[in-house]
């Protein structure tokens, strides 16, 4: 198996889930949930989201989403009455992406988990609407991203050199959505650009997420194919010259 690695990744958070029905979910089994799970997910971040938080959906009040994070910070699960999302989180530059396989692992056993704890309150299985996988990337200036002038240094599918009648934008923002291969859903690409208060620098947010159409194809072979057309889309929304500055190559595993 070949792997794409990037000596420098603005990889910040990979993002499983699944939305499903539940009807009887209700505010009080956000809290016997955590009972199963605190050894591994004591924290409560209820003050604040997950370090660039990723939207699921509206919050209605029937909606209401509770994070659990573990020690470390580097694993997040994010549950609402109806969707269960499990997140890998960077914590520093020097910290090495784990490869997907590992990633997905994690998420398939506490999936798995909060089913069956699910089943044995309930007596009533989880009905899966359909899959989600998010691939959140940070870039600032030690990526090449000082404001929104580079984007054409960065991005295959925006912008321009604006030396004429234009001159560059304040923000940028932006967002394409394609269809994933054999009928597995759409690939939603989005850029948005913050200021970093700590150090008044802009930053981009570059996300990639893929969504299902329903669960016809089973959990771990939706992923994979997802997670292996995430990658090459990835790669092909990149200029070469910024491949190569972030060190980019193909490794056999």
């Amino acid at each position: 198996m070949v792997i794409a690695k990037f000596t420098k990744s603005p990889l910040t958070e990979v993002v499983c889930g699944v939305e499903f029905s539940a009807p009887e979910f209700s505010s009080v089994h956000f809290g016997l949930y955590w009972q199963t799970i605190r050894e591994r997910f004591p924290v409560l971040p209820l003050d604040r989201p997950p370090i660039g938080e990723i939207e699921l959906l509206p919050i209605l009040p029937k909606l209401r989403r509770v994070w659990f994070e573990s020690i470390d910070k580097r694993q997040l699960i994010q549950l609402q009455a109806n969707r269960f999302h499990y997140n890998w989180r960077r914590q520093n530059e020097a910290e090495e992406y784990p490869h997907f396989e590992e990633i997905y692992a994690k998420f398939e056993q506490e999936w798995q988990i909060f089913q069956n704890w699910w089943i044995d309150l309930s007596g009533l299985p989880l009905q899966p609407l359909n899959y989600e996988l998010t691939y959140l990337n940070q870039l600032d200036s030690t990526f090449g991203w000082n404001d929104p002038g580079d984007i054409h240094k960065i991005f295959t599918f925006l912008g321009k050199e604006w030396n004429q009648f234009l001159d560059k934008p304040n923000v940028c923002s932006s967002q394409l959505e394609f269809k994933l291969p054999d009928n597995l859903g759409t690939l939603v690409v989005s850029l948005n650009q913050e200021l970093r208060i700590e150090d008044n620098s802009f930053v981009v947010f570059f996300v990639l997420t893929s969504r299902s159409i329903d669960t016809n194809l089973n959990l771990k072979n939706w992923f994979n194919a997802s997670h292996d057309y995430t990658v090459k889309a990835f790669l092909d929304l990149l200029q070469e010259e910024i491949k190569q500055e972030w060190g980019f190559r193909w490794l056999a595993q």
